[in-house]
């Protein structure tokens, strides 16, 4: 329900002012004018955020993700020694050395000063303070709870974080030797094969056919280095037009799950922010309907957003969150058992954190397993590539008697 910031007189005159909850304007009058107020002013908080945010300097720089762990894990300890929210906010400010990330804990800070909910303050940055993180707040909001959920942030968050080096540590390795052999081979082709060239060209002799296959391609190379590159530059962009349109976006997310190799290993990661955030969420007493919206959110993948669309229509039905899970190829059926377990016995919460965990040890073990397979992949495609290149510009050597004479 959105909050809108009043300003209002008492029956003895007196300015007041306040945030209240409402689902529009007009009832938040009624309210006020039920109270014995006369309404002067009324304002969405949302729109109050937007025009603090344009009039704060500085906030456009990068803020990472670490400082809003750091942030979570600063105001869990304040709130808990008793420190009032807006005086905790500004300590975290003035703490931060990110002159962007203190411009947003100022404005943040000024929202709360306003009346606003510490999770209206964070939602209106949503760039830096993601919806998980909100929801939970707004969450610890209403059961009164904020110290405990600000640690459940921190820890959240931080899992997030490691989760994603590991993926890009896991996709790194590749990518460098995909690059190397590339650059290896056309400075190969640009460079060395010229020379070699010449020594042959001055032979009217036959060359073996990898030899001549080389040598077509370097000329090529060096002949159409424009068309090349114009194809290369049209290709990238081509992809990035693609990839920014539905169906490419799709096309993509199909193939980081139904891809080898990589495919279980981009599964494994969704199932375990899934898994986590549900876990998460479930705990601090998320409604159903909500949480199945946020894990929508974190997953990030088009294929997940279908089966948790499916999820959300099927609970609103009257059906069980299982019931969409054991239906769903990209949830594995021991899984799917485990939270059908949950719901008979009325523990969902905990069988979710315990999910969320079985899910994270699979995961590990995933990214274990597909580095052990793309290393040797890798380094044989490598191998194979400058392998026929070196032999193929060595095989008129071995028969260097007829390619020298020219007999």
């Amino acid at each position: 329900m959105p909050s809108f910031k009043y300003k209002a007189r008492d029956g003895r005159g007196d300015l007041i002012t306040g945030v209240l909850n409402a689902a529009t304007i007009e009832d938040v009058g009624r309210m006020l004018r039920s109270d014995g107020k006369f309404v002067v002013n009324i304002e969405k908080a949302k729109d109050l955020a937007a025009k603090s945010r344009q009039a704060t300097p500085g906030s456009n720089g990068k803020i990472k993700r670490s400082e809003v762990i750091t942030f979570s894990h600063q105001l869990a300890v304040m709130v808990d020694t008793g420190v009032p929210i807006s005086e905790a906010l500004e300590c975290a400010a003035q703490q931060t050395d990110n002159e962007a990330f203190r411009a947003t804990l100022k404005d943040v800070s000024d929202q709360v000063q306003a009346g606003n909910d510490l999770s209206s303050a964070l939602r209106s940055h949503p760039k830096i303070f993601p919806v998980v993180m909100t929801s939970l707040i707004r969450a610890s909001e209403i059961s009164g709870t904020m110290g405990t959920m600000l640690d459940r942030v921190s820890g959240y968050l931080s899992k997030e974080m490691q989760t994603a080096k590991k993926i890009k540590g896991a996709l790194t390795y590749p990518a460098f030797m995909l690059g190397m052999v590339v650059l290896v081979t056309t400075f190969l082709l640009i460079f060395v094969l010229p020379k070699f060239a010449g020594i042959y060209q001055a032979r009217d002799t036959a060359l073996p056919l990898p030899t001549q296959m080389l040598l077509g391609m370097s000329g090529n190379l060096m002949t159409y280095w424009h068309l090349w590159l114009g194809s290369i530059i049209m290709t990238v962009a081509g992809i990035y037009f693609v990839l920014g349109t539905p169906g490419g976006q799709r096309m993509l997310d199909y193939l980081k799950i139904y891809t080898p190799i990589i495919g279980p290993l981009f599964n494994k990661l969704y199932l375990t922010r899934s898994c986590r955030t549900m876990g998460t969420m479930v705990t601090a007493g998320v409604p159903v309907l909500d949480m199945i919206q946020i894990v929508r959110e974190v997953t990030n993948n088009a294929l997940y957003e279908d089966l948790w669309d499916d999820t959300d229509n099927r609970l609103r039905q009257g059906a069980q969150l299982s019931d969409s899970l054991f239906d769903s190829p990209l949830i594995p059926r021991s899984v799917a058992q485990m939270v059908y377990s949950g719901e008979r016995s009325g523990r969902i919460g905990d069988v979710m954190e315990r999910i969320a965990e079985y899910t994270e040890t699979e995961f590990d073990n995933q990214i274990k397993t597909t580095t052990s397979m793309i290393e040797p992949a890798m380094t044989a495609a490598m191998g194979a590539i400058i392998g026929f290149v070196a032999i193929a510009m060595l095989l008129p050597i071995f028969s260097i008697g007829k390619v020298v004479s020219g007999g």
